[in-house]
């Protein structure tokens, strides 16, 4: 909330409103750190008890630069975001649209991976380290195959006998998950093979239901033996595969290459939120269905009643904007909202005096950068750490999250919204 580039809502107000990146800060740094401290007291009102924050953290033993999967990577892409904010900052002043800004900087990297990924550079395991458990290398088998066939298997008591150290805390929601691959490939090469694959079952099934305690959900099911396998018939096996189910094989086979010539472009694909972008969609579709069908220039009356001067204004479309961002979602609220102010209903209205617009201008950003907390759906950022949350097997649940908030962030609205009321009294 601090700065213009801080989030897209800001972006899309101070174009509609022509404000530039040093007046933006000039109005809301003040209101951001007065709304940070009392959302700091809040949080530590509400988490108070030992059982929510412990006096003593345990530190995990871990060298900071072993968790960079690329560190050329990383430092490619850190001068690149660094190179465009600065170039955000200083095209603002132009009303430079920001895609236009961004564009060329996120074509870049993409160009940049894709050339590292062609040039082998990033390897399998590397991959898998960002996708998590789900990721299958194309040399698993020979990992698989060297862990199974020593005497120190791969698990977490083994992991601490040899001396290995875990980042994840004793009680941590998120425990370390050990993942073989044992899925059986059909080769021609005869019985020899799946033998070697039933030995591996065997002792992976050993080593996967030490890490699946009788509470907990299985991670895979078990293999079944087909009886001509046993037997080495492999043409026989390879027939008694149904055709649909040889189609998502052969799906996958596709992905499984495209896996393995670009594991950083198909990392980074997967780890995408796609899930929510339908939800986000459909919420610009009914903002401009709003538009097209008159409510706006209805709506825009109503809000002159809101408005009779500068210090109702900034409460009320504050307040309003907080509630629209769990109806809409923030971005599509903020579009809207600027659209309601900016109708000649209450653009025109006698009643819109400087200080009225300018207050209306910064409520809006504050209940679009505040109000975006309250409950799950009201950012794509809520959206995405949910589902973050729940790709680690842990989930703070809507209506645990919209509890939790309640006790903290209608104070820190009302203090944010308070600040720009004192700046538009001293200012005007």
């Amino acid at each position: 909330m601090a700065l213009y580039i801080g989030n897209i809502t800001n972006v899309i107000a101070c174009q509609a409103y022509k404000v530039s990146f040093l007046e933006y800060s000039a109005w809301m740094l003040i209101p951001c750190f007065a709304s940070v401290a009392a959302c700091y007291l809040m949080l530590r009102i509400s988490f108070r008890h030992e059982k929510y924050i412990p006096k003593y953290v345990r530190i995990p033993d871990v060298d900071p630069r072993s968790c960079l999967v690329d560190p050329k990577g990383a430092i490619f892409g850190f001068s690149v975001l660094v190179c465009s904010l600065a170039c955000l900052i200083g095209t603002s002043f132009a009303h430079v649209s920001v895609w236009i800004v961004t564009g060329p900087f996120a074509l870049l990297t993409l160009i940049r991976d894709t050339w590292y990924d062609y040039n082998g550079n990033f390897k399998g395991p590397q991959a898998a380290s960002l996708v998590g458990p789900s990721y299958r290398s194309e040399d698993a088998d020979t990992r698989a195959e060297t862990s199974l066939g020593s005497d120190n298997l791969v698990g977490s008591d083994n992991l601490a006998e040899q001396g290995f150290t875990s980042a994840v805390p004793e009680k941590s929601i998120v425990q370390p998950v050990v993942i073989l691959d044992t899925t059986v490939s059909i080769q021609d090469d005869g019985a020899s093979t799946l033998d070697s694959e039933k030995s591996k079952r065997s002792v992976a099934g050993s080593i996967l239901e030490k890490s699946n305690p009788p509470h907990s959900p299985q991670l895979y099911a078990p293999a079944q033996e087909h009886p001509d396998a046993e037997n080495g018939n492999i043409a026989s096996l390879k027939d008694s595969i149904p055709t649909s189910e040889q189609q998502p094989h052969q799906k996958a086979a596709r992905m499984g290459r495209f896996e393995r010539r670009f594991p950083l472009l198909h990392a980074i694909a997967i780890r995408m939120p796609w899930a929510i972008l339908p939800f986000t969609f459909s919420m610009f579709v009914m903002v401009e269905g709003l538009s097209e069908s008159g409510w706006i220039g209805i709506f825009s009356n109503w809000f002159t009643y809101l408005v009779p001067n500068y210090v109702a204004a900034v409460y009320a479309v504050g307040f309003v904007s907080v509630l629209l961002c769990n109806v809409f979602n923030n971005v599509p609220m903020t579009i809207l909202v600027a659209r309601i102010l900016q109708h000649p209903n209450f653009a025109g209205s006698t009643l819109a005096t400087p200080e009225v617009v300018k207050g209306c201008l910064f409520a809006l950003i504050v209940g679009s950068n505040l109000g975006a907390c309250t409950t799950l759906i009201s950012s794509l950022a809520g959206l995405m750490w949910d589902s973050v949350l729940k790709n680690k097997n842990s989930s703070v649940g809507f209506w645990g999250f919209f509890r939790w908030n309640m006790g903290v962030m209608p104070v820190v609205i009302f203090v944010a919204l308070s600040v720009v009321v004192a700046e538009l009294a001293i200012v005007y």
